[in-house]
């Protein structure tokens, strides 16, 4: 199947030799023809130049090409080009004889998904004898040629064993038209014989009018129904939303093609079809302040910068379908109290890069005027919409912002003339002077995470270009970057072009983004697509450096756990040596204090706001008590607390409002569940709870929002248990899930609770899914080598992106979440470790510990080992991302020595 990936400089070599060839022999017709005059009308897009040599030679010149020289069609191209010049005497002979001359590439769809190029070279009377005789002498090696008729116009065919497929071509006048596809030559044809025809010319008169003769190197000449075509035709997927955009809001626009340190550039000017206008006009909002709120994990960005918010209701979506007892709604219950008077027209979109087959995260800030009265507003609609109870019982809580949802269908595109799609349910926050709207609970969460962590744009030092340049005298901005969007992409393409992708994806992804800015009222238009060389990682023993060490008396046994300092944010660490010490060690390596407890310590380390006041107190259990203590090392009044003859395995935190006014979620070695207050006192309903196996992991309080409030406990047994408030059971629970869990579960937030679902994998191997209905939304079955196998769910510090390990006696090997093997590890140890942490595409790390051996290993996401000589520790490591340093900071127990490494990437 033709597509692209067909030589393209093939076929111009051929026909330029062909139009030398006709002229030299006087066969060429009198009458000049203009090239666009023969291009249909629907072509996707078409690129004029009269400097077809000088342009070839910049690309070829550019660093990207030594990648996309990988691709064989595209290197033959080069070689051919090569083997021309030297044909015609080198010296600069080929670009004086093709100089001036017209030469116009269109790419035409020829079926559902395929596409095919046509060349069309016109060339003028005063073409270069010498040049010409130099290349009659060739012909014969262009093997052999059949001739057809079509409307008494000869079209010949041309076999030649260096050609992907038989080459149609014909003369019209002074035009040379070419094509593998001989249907897109017989249509040039069409066109000549009947000038009625509509072509791409006369379509676009107002792209042609506005430069008719191209600059520089050459011109792209595009509109948005041809790009829709090209979309439609790679996506397997009907009524694609960004096809349906590009239908509706018809434009155009004429690019010169240049080249800078890093870039292609395409320069000129966009503007609306049929004499729509759109007032472009940029309001005063400093890109480089938006930076901060948008986040690393940003595949794609659309960004607005106008004057006035009513700018933005011009851009619509014609075919979203409006509901209109939404639109009344909506009318009376935000717009007529001046909702939108409120917003300025500096606005941001943002789709988030998304694991595997997920939808993808979407969030949506404007900014406000006054954010208290509108997030006010937006609530008011919320009970509205839900009822007082149940909008209040859906509100929840996260890096201490309120989060509500807004239950419409796709309300933001009834809000804002059927743009931004992709919002089933709405979760609606508050962050400086922005709305935030996303589309999921869970990407509400995981974007407060990004922006509460730094790991934005604006205090990333791989961004500080962007943040800088991108949208600084625009009013409109749209960023692709290609290696966050790929996987999504490449799940929304048809099969073949799939394989195509895949196939040359190395030499593909080393163009990193792609960029659109248009200035006010589109007088400007700059497209940029940046490239850079594909990292290719030499691992060495020195990647991994030691940077610091601290060290004890005793050998330890419990840690590291970060903590953050209440006075200054820095990091504070946990760790507990073999006589039972409690240590805190300050981010500056001094030791804060040290407390004797009785026992080992069993659970996480949690910080609390006892007592409301700003200061951090570390909660934490051992098999007999639970522990509260402050930062200077002093009991909280009442601790140490005892459950009188139960032994404690596990402990969580829950905080149903963002009150402070906790619960401690207990389970014992009886299979019981206590729920305390922060006295630790037993609640009602909670006296102890019991279940029918011991916990798998901690119990844990999940709120929803949309959906409310969840308690849940995953046991060994195999039962999954949900719990309201009060203990009481819901959704028919417990629910059997397997034979049994000896791994954790992650819930993945969608909204509703059909979209919600909890995840987890049995020791059997069989991973299951089940939504909060309590329905079980899939099984799937592992590979299981033998019956001893292990299996393990590996979910990252976000609780977003999970793997699948399968530890057996000599190897584990690691399953994406697709079921597709990421890689495996030969080795041999009856107790193993993972942990598995996730900052952004390409920023993933894999730990693996041999806890027999105590060493540690650190793999990247395509199974690459970061470190020849493995960390030695039998605990989990503590592990953080600097965005600043773009490095990994590890902290490791080893011995009787806290280590803090890092790890440049």
């Amino acid at each position: 199947m033709q597509k692209i990936k067909i030589s393209l400089i093939s076929i111009f070599l051929v026909l330029t030799a062909l139009a030398a060839y006709f002229l030299y022999n006087g066969t060429l017709g009198n009458r000049q023809v203009d090239a666009l005059d023969l291009i249909a009308a629907d072509a996707v897009f078409v690129f004029e130049t009269h400097e077809p040599v000088l342009a070839w030679n910049q690309m070829v010149t550019q660093s990207f090409w030594q990648k996309l020289n990988e691709i064989p069609a595209l290197k033959n191209a080069e070689e051919q080009l090569i083997g021309l010049d030297s044909l015609v005497g080198r010296s600069g002979n080929l670009d004086r004889s093709l100089k001036g001359n017209q030469l116009v590439v269109s790419l035409h769809g020829i079926g559902k998904e395929e596409f095919d190029f046509m060349f069309t070279l016109s060339f003028s009377k005063k073409s270069d004898r010498s040049f010409i005789a130099a290349l009659e002498t060739s012909m014969p090696e262009l093997s052999k040629v059949t001739e057809r008729n079509y409307s008494q116009v000869p079209i010949y065919e041309l076999q030649n064993i260096n050609l992907p497929r038989n080459l149609s071509y014909a003369k019209i006048n002074n035009v040379i038209v070419a094509s593998y596809s001989s249907f897109l030559v017989e249509e040039a044809i069409r066109h000549y014989k009947n000038s009625r025809v509509p072509n791409f010319k006369s379509s676009n008169a107002e792209l042609i009018n506005t430069s008719k003769k191209p600059k520089g190197l050459g011109m792209l000449r595009m509109n948005s129904l041809g790009l829709s075509k090209l979309i439609s035709g790679m996506s397997r997927k009907e009524g694609f939303e960004l096809v349906n955009e590009l239908v509706s809001n018809q434009f155009a626009a004429n690019y010169e093609l240049k080249f800078a340190e890093g870039k292609i550039q395409f320069e000129g000017q966009s503007f609306f079809m049929h004499g729509k206008k759109m007032d472009f006009s940029e309001g005063p909002a400093d890109f480089k302040n938006s930076a901060a709120f948008i986040s690393n994990r940003t595949a794609t960005l659309f960004r607005y910068n106008f004057k006035d918010i009513q700018q933005l209701g011009k851009l619509q979506n014609a075919n979203f379908e409006f509901k209109s007892t939404f639109s009344g709604e909506l009318e009376k219950s935000l717009i007529s109290k001046g909702f939108k008077e409120k917003l300025t027209g500096n606005v941001l979109f943002m789709g988030l890069e998304s694991p595997g087959l997920n939808s993808q995260d979407k969030v949506l800030l404007f900014r406000t005027q006054d954010l208290k009265s509108q997030l006010e507003l937006l609530k008011a609609y919320s009970k509205e919409q839900q009822g007082e109870e149940r909008a209040s019982s859906s509100i929840d809580y996260h890096q201490g912002q309120e989060i509500f949802v807004v239950g419409m269908e796709e309300f933001p595109a009834h809000l804002f003339e059927g743009k931004y799609v992709g919002f089933e349910d709405t979760y609606v926050s508050g962050l400086g002077d922005f709305i935030v709207f996303a589309n999921s609970s869970k990407a509400m969460k995981l974007y407060l995470d990004d922006y509460f962590s730094d790991n934005t744009w604006g205090k990333t030092l791989q961004y500080k270009e962007i943040a800088e340049n991108f949208g600084k005298h625009s009013s409109f901005g749209m960023l692709i970057q290609v290696p966050r969007v790929w996987e999504m992409y490449l799940n929304l393409c048809t099969p073949s072009w799939r394989v195509f992708l895949e196939r040359y994806a190395s030499p593909l992804k080393a163009f990193e983004s792609i960029s659109l800015q248009v200035n006010e009222a589109g007088k400007s238009s700059l497209v940029e697509v940046k490239y850079g060389k594909v990292p290719q990682r030499a691992v060495q023993g020195v990647t991994l450096t030691e940077n610091r060490r601290f060290s004890l008396r005793e050998e330890l046994i419990y840690g590291p756990k970060v903590l953050s300092n209440f006075n200054d944010s820095s990091k504070d660490f946990i760790v507990q040596d073999e006589n039972y010490q409690l240590h805190l060690i300050s981010g500056e390596g001094e030791l804060v204090f040290s407390q004797v407890l009785d026992g080992p310590v069993i659970s996480d380390v949690f910080q609390v706001d006892f007592y409301k006041n700003e200061k951090l107190q570390m909660l934490f259990a051992t098999s007999d008590r639970l522990y509260l203590i402050d930062r200077l090392g002093n009991f909280v009044d009442g601790y140490p607390k005892e459950i009188q003859g139960k032994t404690l395995t596990h402990l969580n935190v829950v905080d149903y409002d963002n009150s402070r006014d906790y619960r401690f979620f207990v389970g014992t070695s009886q299979s019981e569940l206590f729920l305390l207050n922060k006295q630790g006192e037993p609640l009602e309903g909670w006296d102890p709870l019991l279940i029918n196996s011991n916990l798998a992991v901690s119990p844990a309080h999940h709120r929803v929002a949309g959906v409310g409030d969840q308690m849940i406990a995953l046991t060994r047994g195999g039962d999954v248990h949900f719990f309201s408030r009060r203990g009481e059971p819901q959704m028919d629970s417990p629910i059997k899930l397997g034979e049994g869990f000896e791994t954790g579960y992650l819930l993945i937030e969608r909204g509703s609770a059909t979209a919600s679902r909890l995840i987890s994998v049995t020791s059997m191997g069989e991973v299951v899914s089940v939504n909060l209905k309590g329905e079980i939304a899939y099984r799937h079955q592992l590979v299981r080598p033998d019956k001893e196998s292990k299996f393990h769910l590996l979910k990252d510090q976000r609780n977003d992106k999970y793997l699948f390990a399968i530890h057996e006696f000599n190897k584990v090997t690691f399953i994406d979440q697709d079921f597709n093997e990421v890689f495996a590890y030969n080795l041999i140890s009856e107790d193993v470790g993972f942990q598995y942490f996730s900052y952004s595409s390409g920023k993933q790390l894999i730990i693996l510990t041999d806890k027999e051996q105590e060493f540690a290993y650190l793999f990247d996401e395509k199974g690459q080992m970061l470190n020849t000589l493995p960390i030695s520790t039998k605990n989990p490591l503590s592990v953080s991302f600097s965005t600043t340093q773009n490095e990994y900071i590890i902290h490791a127990i080893s011995g009787k020595d806290l280590v803090e490494y890092k790890l440049p990437i």
